[in-house]
């Protein structure tokens, strides 16, 4: 095989192996930069997350619903599909949560409300 057509295939054998995992223009790529609670996936698993979603569905039925969900995570900035703009503001209303005392037991874990929902969303998403 020839240098040029071996560095060739190479490029699109890499190309074709990463483009599953890019992120996509469609609403389950926000979906999951949404549902993805970056403080708490730092300790622990995925495993737990989902434990940890699955809880808080059960100990907040209301809540238990991905467009439900989806509003109270973003509330009125749902206009915005800019991956670091939702995390940075997800970020930003995890520690306001902590703050402001507003905290859940799920599972164990001592979470923001709004990571217990991340962690709801994440368990629902990947059902």
């Amino acid at each position: 095989m020839e240098r040029r057509t071996f560095v060739r295939l190479s490029a699109y054998t890499a190309m074709a192996l990463t483009l599953p995992f890019a992120d996509s223009c469609t609403s389950t790529s926000t979906d999951k930069t949404i549902a993805q609670p970056f403080f708490f996936s730092h300790l622990v698993d995925i495993k737990a997350i989902n434990e940890a979603g699955r809880a808080y569905r059960k100990l907040i039925p209301v809540e238990d619903d991905k467009t439900i969900l989806i509003k109270l995570l973003l509330g009125d900035n749902n206009r915005s599909t800019e991956k670091k703009t939702i995390q940075a503001l997800l970020n930003n209303r995890v520690k306001q949560d902590f703050k402001a005392g507003k905290i859940v037991i799920a599972k164990g874990w001592v979470l923001s409300i709004t990571e217990g929902r991340q962690c709801a969303l994440y368990s629902i998403i990947n059902a």
